[in-house]
This record gives structure tokens, sequence and C-alpha cells, in this order.
């Protein structure tokens, strides 16, 4: 832009928009010709990529600059002095390697108002900043947001920024109480402190606070305390941060006298009490309410109309029902609304779709609301994400908004077929388990995988082969050709259905796949080769209960994220290969957490069969259960001594095959491991005393085999005192079994035994026999001599005689101290 006056140029704008191709965007050096321009007093150039470039030295000779934004241009070294400037924005340029940018700090020109240095990965205390100093005294904003900025905020160090404004000091590692000295920036209106770790009591923090202060962010800390009574008198705020805190006690009734109000988050704190149409008697400004995830009552009369006309409103886990809220009838602005787990258990009212036609992210799950979903839903023409899983809703799947991006109705009565078309070619997540819905899945599906990242249809009667998707340019057919279908797929959810075929084709082409659960179907055939090396992301595995056949593909041990294989209860046969208990992720006792499904509800789960039973993981757990179930098939040959490798395994089940020989003394190994099943196979030999070492074992099943010889006790074996854990092996002996060890054990603990046997029974036989020779000794001599004979008695009668006297001397003696006393 040039001066009107002069014909200079005045203003140069190189800024490159966000929805612009990389391509435009500059990316080689600043020519110095640019100091042609010497009258430029703005120049910006964010968004553009330098490479990690250091910012050229001349541009610090713009003497009229007064504006400089290089923030997100991929910058990396400190900008020298400009004498002119008043507004200098270098956001999210790297300054990590800068060295000197604390002593460049203090050069800043008096002339600066405005300066933004958030993300720049810098690394300091406050205390070590230099904003004391003359030339920062004059700043109206300082954005120091999202750096690594330690320790407590000093107490002087902001005293005589008076004219300071805008306060930005969110996304830190800051510690303790604000200074009480933040009282005495009366001109401050934004203070931004969320997302750190300041502590105290709320009270006594906002009492340090100018109380002409508009904007407070102190979300995500560790704030303690109820709000104070007088917060009526902080007229003034427009913007009120709490959430993610600690924060008790009800919501002080005066807040609804702030009628500058307009967005009020107080949300994940420990909040009580009800909410009263008083609260909001004031707030007709109110247009973002967030109190979710507190302990709420919403007491306001059936009839009552708000003041408000909100936007956004999140009132999850506050108690709302048992009726549907009438009072969201008249919020016909909003873009948010969420009521997650808010106790309604009520009929979707008639007038609910065309309030909310401006929706952009809707969430009523975890209630109990009923009624029909309409056949469109194509009118909410803003929507992004649909969230209204475990309700009691009824009706089709409905024809979806072009925009939708999420869509999740599971568990609830939604039947039918799917739709040959869904509405939608933007949707990344569909999420339809637990219901009742039947038929086959549609070919037009496939229209779908280019952008699907999560496709969950377990537990529902879906029936018949799964569609061959294949790609010829931009058109999909039913036809086996495997290239670019499902390429963005991470998550496949199939359980317990009546699908059938053989393991599909276009499965080939989702390699970000992390978790394929095709559990409880009716699939055949073999288990492709292609596994192993096609879906390199692979984390969950699980295809039992099916009818595949063949051998187990050797392949499979290249999956290194695999965390949990199941492949329980089909037919498939073969041995056990030594390479296929390699597993990468097994071997290590804590896994990396491969976790590709933090957008999942709370309600994804998987089952697996450990301890004896069938328990259920939550989506919070499965990253911490590895599994290797391949119980329930035809396998054969001996259990490979390599599984002793996976250190960090925590079930093993290879229960009902036919697996032959020893269990491997390598087992000591499994070192993490809390259930072992080996039971209904062929193994024979002795149960090898290392299993001893299993520290966390805490289930063991060795029923119905071969087993022998005495059963090991120490360790960790000790606490097994079920003897069905051993049941069917009529060559086991020892407790807790009740078949005593004899006759011809040949064990090592035999042995020992033996040998202490046969030492006690040696001192017993030397103890009988002498004192059979001694008794004869005497006794025969008594019996064939008679002068020894009377000698004897009359010595044994003396003996008695003498002790006779002496008890009864005695007794006298202690009756005659007893009547002393």
């Amino acid at each position: 832009m040039c001066s009107n006056k002069t014909g200079h140029v005045v203003k140069l704008d190189l800024r490159v928009d966000h929805d612009r191709l990389l391509p435009f965007s500059m990316s080689s050096d600043i020519s110095p010709s640019l100091l042609a321009l010497e009258h430029l007093n703005y120049l910006d150039l964010s968004y553009n990529d330098f490479g990690g470039r250091q910012i050229p030295k001349f541009m610090g000779s713009f003497k009229n600059l007064k504006y400089l934004n290089l923030s997100n241009a991929n910058f990396g070294a400190w900008l020298p002095r400009l004498s002119s400037l008043k507004h200098l924005d270098m956001s999210y340029v790297n300054l990590s390697a800068a060295v000197d940018w604390v002593q460049a700090l203090s050069m800043l020109p008096t002339s600066l108002r405005v300066l933004h240095l958030s993300g720049c990965s810098l690394n300091a205390t406050l205390a070590s900043l230099p904003l004391y100093s003359s030339n920062l005294t004059t700043l109206v904003t300082l954005d120091l947001e999202y750096n690594d900025f330690q320790g407590p905020i000093p107490n002087g160090l902001l005293g005589n920024m008076t004219s300071l404004k805008e306060l930005q000091l969110g996304g830190n590692d800051l510690v303790g109480m604000i200074p009480k000295t933040m009282k005495n920036l009366h001109k401050l209106k934004v203070l931004d402190l969320g997302w750190n770790q300041i502590s105290g009591d709320i009270a006594e923090l906002m009492e340090r606070l100018p109380h002409k202060i508009q904007s407070l962010y102190l979300m995500v800390n560790n704030l303690n305390g109820s709000l104070p009574t007088w917060i009526e008198n902080m007229t003034s705020l427009s913007t009120l941060d709490l959430g993610y805190n600690s924060l008790t006690g009800s919501i002080p009734s005066g807040m609804g006298k702030l009628t500058n109000l307009s967005y009020l988050d107080l949300s994940s704190n420990q909040l009580i009490g009800m909410i009263l149409e008083d609260y909001f008697t004031s707030l007709t400004r109110l247009e973002m309410l967030d109190l979710s995830n507190n302990s709420l009552t919403m007491g306001v009369h059936p009839n009552w109309i708000p003041p408000f006309r909100l936007k956004e409103v999140d009132l999850s886990y506050c108690k709302m029902g048992p009726h549907f809220p009438t009072w969201i009838q008249s919020q016909t602005n909003i873009t948010f609304l969420g009521m997650s787990s808010a106790v309604i258990i009520d009929r979707l009212p008639d007038w609910f779709w065309n309030v909310i036609s401006q929706v952009e992210y809707l969430d009523l799950s975890l209630n109990q609301i009923s009624g029909v979903l309409p056949m469109t839903l194509e009118f909410l023409s803003t929507a992004d994400s649909i969230i209204l899983h475990s309700n009691q809703l009824k009706g089709r799947l409905p024809k979806l908004p072009m925009g939708l991006r999420y869509l999740d109705l599971s568990r609830n009565y939604i039947s039918g077929p799917l739709p040959l078309y869904l509405g939608t070619i933007e949707l990344k997540y569909l999420l339809l388990s637990n219901n009742l819905i039947s038929g086959t899945i549609p070919s037009s599906l496939c229209d779908q995988l280019q952008s699907l990242e999560a496709l969950d249809l377990s537990n529902n009667h879906l029936s018949g082969q799964l569609p061959e998707c294949w790609t010829s340019g931009n058109s999909f057919r039913a036809k086996s050709d495997w290239r670019d279908v499902g390429s963005n797929l991470t998550i496949i959810h199939f359980r317990n259905n009546r699908l059938s075929g053989k393991f599909p084709l276009f499965f080939r082409g989702c390699q970000y796949l992390s978790f394929l659960d095709l559990s409880y179907n009716n699939f055949t055939g073999n288990l492709p080769i292609w596994i192993g090396t096609r879906l390199p992301n692979l984390v969950f595995l699980l295809l039992k209960s099916n009818m595949f056949s063949g051998h187990i593909p050797i392949k499979l041990s290249k999956l290194d994220h695999l965390q949990i294989l199941d492949l329980a209860h089909n037919n498939l046969s073969g041995t056990i290969a030594p390479s296929l208990v390699n597993f990468k992720a097994m071997t290590l006792i804590s896994p990396s957490i491969f976790n590709d499904i933090d957008y999942y509800n709370d309600f994804f789960s998987l089952f697996v069969i450990t301890k004896g039973q069938i328990l259920e993981y939550q989506s919070d757990k499965i990253f911490f259960i590895l599994s290797l179930d391949l119980s329930g098939n035809s396998l054969t040959g001996e259990i490979p001594k390599q599984v002793g490798a996976l250190a960090g395994l925590k079930n093993l089940n290879l229960s009902a095959n036919r697996l032959t020989g020893n269990i491997p003394e390598t087992m000591n190994g499994l070192r993490s491991l809390e259930s072992l099943d080996l039971s209904n196979n062929e193994l024979f030999g002795e149960i090898p005393s290392t299993l001893s070492a299993l520290t966390f074992l805490s289930h063991l099943n060795l029923s119905y085999n071969n087993l022998s010889g005495r059963i090991p006790t120490e360790g960790q074996l000790e606490t097994f005192d079920d003897p069905t854990i051993y049941i069917g092996n009529s060559n086991l002996c020892g407790p807790p079994t009740s078949k005593n060890c004899s006759g011809n054990q040949t064990t090592m603990s035999d042995l020992l035994e033996h040998e202490d046997g046969y030492n006690m029974s040696s001192l017993y036989f030397s103890m009988g026999l002498g004192f059979a020779v001694g008794f004869w000794v005497i006794f025969g001599t008594l019996l064939f001599k008679r002068t020894w004979r009377t000698t004897y008695f009359l010595l044994v009668d003396d003996i008695c005689d003498r002790i006779y006297v002496f008890m009864v001397l005695k007794l006298v003696r202690l009756n005659a101290r007893i009547k002393k006393k």
C-alpha cells in the first residue's frame, strides 16, 4: 500500500492465508533489496515458511517500521533493534536456540506497545525477564503464552507496567499464588493464566485483581475454595473461565448480577447445589455457559424463559431431568449443545430439531431419551458432530447432513437396514454399535471409505458378505482391487453379527488400521498372509469365534505394535511356529501406548477371556492389556520355548488344542503374566518349577493334560490351592490334590524326600534296636539270677520309702508356714 500523500510504499502485507496451498508461500531468503522501501512502516510476513532461517540483520534497518508480524513464519533467531517499532508479533517463531533473547528483550525500543512472543519455545523463569526496565514499562499488550516459563510470578515483576491492559501468560508452568501487586495494574482488562499450576484459594486470588478486570482466564490450574459472594461487585466481567480446577461449594446467586457477562465456564470442578432462575436474572448478554461435570441441579420452572440467547451451552453431568428442559425451546441460536448424562427420562419433544437448526455440536448421550428419529437430518446443514449414544431412540438411520463428520447413535434401538446413501461424503466416525440394524452392508458404503476413520457396527443383526470395494479412477465398483480403499481407517469394529465370507480383501488398503474386531461372526477361509505386511499399524486383532481355517500366518509376527491377538475358537490347525511368538510389543514390560482412539466414547470396549472369565476392558484400559489367545483350535506340536520372550504379556491362553510335549522351562520369562491357561491339551512331563517365578500370576489352569510328577509348591505356585487346576492329570500327585506321592516317583523333590525318609527310618530303627537290647540285658539278668532279683527289688523299695518320707516332711513344713501367716 502506498501513501496517499507521498506515493511511497508504507505497507507490505505478504501474510499467507491459512487455507491457501503451501506452494504459494515464500520459502526462500528475503532479499536485501527490500531495504529500498525505506518508508515502510507496516510489514506482515506471517504464515510463510522460511525453513528455520535466521531473521536477516538488515531487518533492523527499517527506521520507520511500526508494525512487524513474523508469526508462524518458521524463522529461527532473534530480531535486531528497530527504533520506531510499536507492534511486534513473533508468535511461534522458534527461539529456543537464541541464547541472547533476554538481553535482546531489554533492548527493544521504548516505542513498543504490543509484544507477542507466544509459542516461541522460550525457557526461563519470569524473574529473569527485564520487564521492570524502562523500555518495556509502556507496553499495553504482553503475550508470553505457550512457552516454558517456570516458577512463581515475582511480586515486583509487573509493578511498573502500569499501562498494561492485556497480559497473557497461559500455557506455561507457573506455580503458586499471583502477587498482591497485580491489584496495582489499574488499566488491566485481560488476564490469561490458564493451563498453568497456579494454586491457592480462588477468593484470595480474585481479591488481588483490579476490580475493573473484564476477561479472566484461569482454566486448568490448581485453584480451590469457594467463589466469593462479593463476585457480584466485579461488574466489568465479561469473560470468566475457571474450568478444570478444584473449586467447591455452591455458585453464589450474586453471579446473576454481572450484567456484562457473556462467557461463563465453571466446568469440571466440585461445585454443588441448586441453580435457580435468580442466578440468571440480569445475564442478558450471556452467550456461552458451561457448568458441565459438577454436581449441580437445574431447579428452574418448566415454563421459565431465560433472559439470554445462548450460542453454546454444556450442562453435561448436571441434573436436568427427569423431563426434557423446555427452556431450551427459546434458545434458537445454539451452535453447541451438551446435555450428556443429565438424568433426562423423557421423549424428545417435536420442537427440538427445529430449535437446533444451526447446531454444530450436539451431545445428548447417556440419558433415557426416547422417541423416533426423523427420516432425514439434512436440514442440520451446519452440523459437524451428533452424539446420541446410550438412549432409547428408535427408527431407521436417517439421511445425514452433507458436512457431518462424527455420528454416534450406538446403544439405542435403531432398526432396519443401512441406507444405500448416507448423505455425507465427509464422515470420519460412524458409530452404530449395540442397535437392531439388520440386512447386509451395502456396497455404497465404499463411497465413505475414503474419508472414514472409524466404523463401528458391532452387536447388531447384520448378515451376508462384506462388499468387495475397489477403485477405478474416482469410482467404486464391486470387484476385488484393494488399492486406496479405506486408506484412512484406523478402527473397524464388526463384532457379534452374522457376517460371512472370506477375510475381506479391501482391508489390504487399510494401512493405518490399528483396531480390527471381526469376532463372533461366520467368516471362513484361510487368514491371508498379507495381514502382517499390509496392516503394519495393527494393535488389536480380534478374530475369535469364526470359522477361519488353515495355518496361522507366520508373517503376523511382523506386527510390531500388536498388543492383543485373539484367534480363539476357530478351525485353525498346524503348529505354533517359533517365529510366530516374536511380537515386539509383547516383549516390552511397558509397551508404548499406541492410542488412535482418543475420540471414542466411554462405552468403547473389548472383551478378553482371561483369568477363567470374560472380562470387559473399557476404552481407557484396553491399552494396558497384552493378550495372546489361540484357544479352541486344532493346533498341534509343542509350545515354542521362544514364548518366554514375551515379558510384557499378561494373558496367555492356549487351551483346547492338541498341543504336546513339555511345558517350556522358559515360561519364567513371562514376568508380567497374570493368567495362564494350558488346559485340555496333550501336554506331558513334569510341571516346571520355574513357573514359581511368575509373581503376578493369579490364574492358572493346567487341567486335562497328561502331566505327571509332584506338583511344585514353591513361590507363586504356593498360592494355588484349588485342586481343579490340575484335574484330569492322573499322574500328578501332591497338594492340592488328594493323591500322595509314593512308589516309584522320580522327581528331584521325591529323591530328596526319599533320602530324608531313609535317614529318619535308620534313626528309628537304631533307637528301637538299642531299646530292645538294653531291655533284655537287664530284664533277662533279673529273670535268671535270684540273688540279683532280690537285691534289685529291695533297692527299689528303699528308694520309694525315702521319697515318701521326703514328701511328708515338705508338706508338714508348708502347713506350718501357712498357719503363721
